[in-house]
């Protein structure tokens, strides 16, 4: 793990476009066209200002990536909340090909460390409640994440 730099922009967005795609996917056919194009069509722009805006010494928000075999296979934003004394696991993920070789679980323990020794007395992860969220929930029980709060968005056309 090493903290993220400006030249991982590119292999940071395709990891996060090719790990996020089934997700959208799903939200696509849950939703059907009409909302999932008004709400999510951008959805990979969005991503890539994100990552675009990644400042490295923003004391707020840390983001860093796993190396494999010299290659980033991973990413991790890490949100700080120092007055509350917590931290969250942002947006995250490992490159398809590679998942299922222990690189989230290093992620999530290197995360987490991370997160306490910047005060953090808890920590928080968000994720979907769908099928195409089911490894990510199993990754996050998995690395200790046992309490939560169900949440769910409920879309209508006007």
């Amino acid at each position: 793990m090493r903290p993220y730099r400006a030249a991982d922009y590119s292999r940071v967005l395709e990891i996060c476009i090719a790990a996020f795609e089934p997700i959208h996917q799903g939200f696509e056919s849950a939703l059907g066209q009409r909302i999932f194009d008004l709400q999510y069509n951008d959805w990979k722009d969005r991503y890539a200002a994100t990552i675009r805006t990644i400042a490295p010494d923003d004391e707020k928000i840390k983001v860093y990536v796993a190396v494999l075999d010299g290659s980033v296979a991973g990413f991790i934003f890490l949100l700080i909340d120092a007055k509350r004394q917590t931290g969250e696991l942002g947006l995250n993920a490992v490159d398809p090909p590679l998942q299922g070789l222990g690189i989230g679980k290093a992620m999530y323990a290197f995360a987490l460390a991370t997160l306490k020794e910047h005060g953090a007395l808890i920590a928080c992860v968000g994720t979907g409640g769908d099928e195409a969220h089911a490894r990510a929930r199993r990754a996050y029980a998995a690395a200790g994440f046992d309490r939560g709060i169900p949440g769910i968005y409920l879309f209508k056309s006007l």
